[in-house]
């Protein structure tokens, strides 16, 4: 609780956000780039004892202190660091509390196409991207579907957005994610579809060593593994990446998995982790996605008991 605290006292009083680069050729350290805050952060009321209720406070005001009629950009370093602080708290306040406060910025910038695209920006980098504290599919969305809506954004501009939205809202938390076509070793094609089993899924890559790893631990698994046997647990491993000569790579891998190969089904599924790796309910929908792979093994083994 002491940390959770410290975090949340350093995002309501953060003003300056510092990022020292290193240069890869001297190995030199350069100055610290100092980011200037686009306004004064609040900081939540003494008297304000509990952390739900100071993270509430802070999505009820966190951007009152911005000025949204301004009609050129601001600094987008600056915007990522201010998104960043503002969506520390959303963790500890109600939910309700975090959607209004989204709901009412968005309505804020929802008519500026500047402004509604630096949000998306910055909302990636917060809740999306490698470096987000935590990710949030459905706040993200929310800023995906205001560029998309905008109708100052260009079409082209669009269409990066329209691709990400369709790959969360395909796969969030429990829903029935799309069917699939792969083909298998043996050059025959395959279709994914839910078959009343829970179903583990790697997408990944033979060659890379995070996926190898997944691989291991899946195929090492005791208690995964009898499940498997009494067709209890299916386990989906599909090469995404396939380069000349994939099927030898995997001709090796466990004969009751489901292993194959697609080059396409990055383009409907969030793959943004590596491996991403899924948990498929009975009924075939999402129960978790892009979990670590031991996560993955307990959520099966647990529900197929």
């Amino acid at each position: 609780m002491n940390q959770t605290k410290n975090i949340l006292r350093g995002a309501a009083l953060t003003l300056v956000s510092a990022i020292c680069l290193a240069s890869p050729l001297s190995g030199q350290t350069s100055e610290p780039i100092v980011i200037k805050p686009l306004f004064e952060y609040p900081v939540a009321p003494d008297n304000i004892e509990s952390l739900e209720g100071k993270s509430n406070y802070l999505m009820e005001h966190f951007w009152d202190g911005m000025d949204f009629a301004q009609s050129g950009s601001v600094d987008q370093n600056a915007l990522n660091d201010a998104f960043g602080v503002y969506v520390a708290p959303m963790r500890w306040s109600e939910p309700d509390v975090a959607e209004a406060s989204v709901t009412k910025l968005i309505n804020r910038i929802s008519k500026n196409p500047i402004l509604s695209i630096q949000f998306a920006k910055a909302a990636e980098e917060a809740l999306y991207g490698p470096r987000a504290s935590f990710w949030n599919d459905v706040i993200f969305i929310k800023f995906l579907d205001n560029v998309i809506s905008c109708k100052g954004v260009k079409k082209e501009r669009k269409l990066r957005y329209e691709q990400l939205r369709a790959q969360l809202t395909n796969t969030l938390r429990g829903s029935m994610p799309p069917e699939f076509d792969y083909t298998r070793v043996d050059g025959s094609i395959a279709h994914y579809h839910p078959n009343g089993v829970i179903t583990i899924i790697e997408f990944g890559n033979p060659d890379c060593d995070d996926c190898r790893m997944a691989k291991l631990k899946l195929d090492t698994n005791v208690r995964l593994s009898q499940l498997v046997d009494k067709g209890k647990v299916n386990v989906v491993f599909i090469n995404v990446d396939p380069d000349e000569g994939w099927q030898e790579k995997l001709k090796d891998y466990p004969s009751k998995w489901h292993v194959g190969a697609s080059d396409t089904v990055g383009e409907i599924y969030d793959l943004r982790a590596t491996p991403s790796i899924y948990v498929m309910d009975s009924a075939g929908h999402v129960a978790a996605k892009n979990v670590p792979v031991t996560t993955a093994i307990d959520i099966a083994v647990a529900a197929a008991q």
